[in-house]
């Protein structure tokens, strides 16, 4: 498994012919199915005159050197031009955002490790509270020029599955089979049961209600003292935030009530 920085700056070396072409300069991402389809080995210009080395024609990628069997490895966009919208669209995946479905900020995309056939196998992210985390491939949904769009995990999900989970476990205990021959038994035992079916569905919601309200108090946390990258204004044209205002209280207030706190958290520097 590599990281993104045990890739760049790599030389690139031809096993037949023995010498050096160059340096990894920069990884092209294909955001369907998140994978590292080539490296390129020149610096981007225009994007057009990019040499590319087709992560399928790679030998291997050492701790000192990416090698290839020979120069003719070595592709541009005229002889291989399915790289092109990859190139244009320039999906870097690091610095972006991360969100999940739910609109909740999670933080931002640090590192990626790609493994041997140049899937992306998790990203490394620092959290809205500073700190490190990982995120397996297998919770992302878009690989975005901007935002990493990711699944919720089970503790981000509404709290009604918890209810629901609750009750259903609860229902053999409502229906004793052993007592059947006593009528009027199984009626009076079964009503404690029934009765006590609410409470931990009440504590599940609670805990889950102080849970999301310790992510928000950190959430808000991370966001005071940052600056907008761009202005930011209600529906009705009123200035919430000018670019390179300092979000403080009164601004997160005022986003929260008109609707634009999720575009608040995705427009700081």
């Amino acid at each position: 498994m590599k990281k993104s920085t045990d890739i760049l700056g790599l030389p690139v070396i031809s096993i037949m012919e023995g010498k050096e072409l160059g340096n990894v300069k920069g990884l092209v991402i294909n955001p369907n199915g998140g994978i590292v389809t080539a490296l390129v080995r020149d610096e981007i210009k225009w994007y057009l005159e990019a040499k590319l080395l087709p992560f399928s024609a790679i030998t291997g990628v050492g701790e000192y050197a990416v090698t290839i069997e020979d120069s003719s490895s070595v592709a541009s966009i005229t002889t291989a031009p399915e790289f092109e919208k990859l190139l244009s669209d320039d999906i870097k995946v690091i610095g972006t955002k991360v969100l999940t479905k739910s609109g909740r900020i999670q933080g931002k995309v640090t590192e990626i490790l790609i493994d041997d056939a140049g899937q992306i196998t998790a990203c490394e992210i620092e959290d809205v509270s500073g700190q490190s985390a990982e995120i397996p491939a297998q919770r992302i949904l878009t690989y975005g020029k901007d935002v990493l769009i990711i699944k919720e995990t089970t503790d981000e999900q509404q709290p009604v599955a918890a209810a629901t989970l609750v009750q259903s476990s609860v229902q053999p205990i409502a229906d004793p089979e052993p007592v059947a021959a006593v009528p009027a038994a199984p009626v009076a035992d079964a009503a404690p049961a029934i009765a006590e079916v609410p409470a931990p569905a009440a504590a599940t919601n609670d805990g889950n209600a102080d849970a999301a309200r310790k992510f928000d108090d950190k959430h808000r946390k991370y966001l005071l003292g940052k600056k907008a990258n761009r202005r930011i204004e209600t529906d009705n044209g009123m200035v919430i935030i000018d670019q390179g205002g300092e979000i403080t209280e009164e601004v997160l207030q005022k986003a929260k009530l008109a609707g634009k706190f999720v575009e608040l958290s995705m427009s700081i520097q």
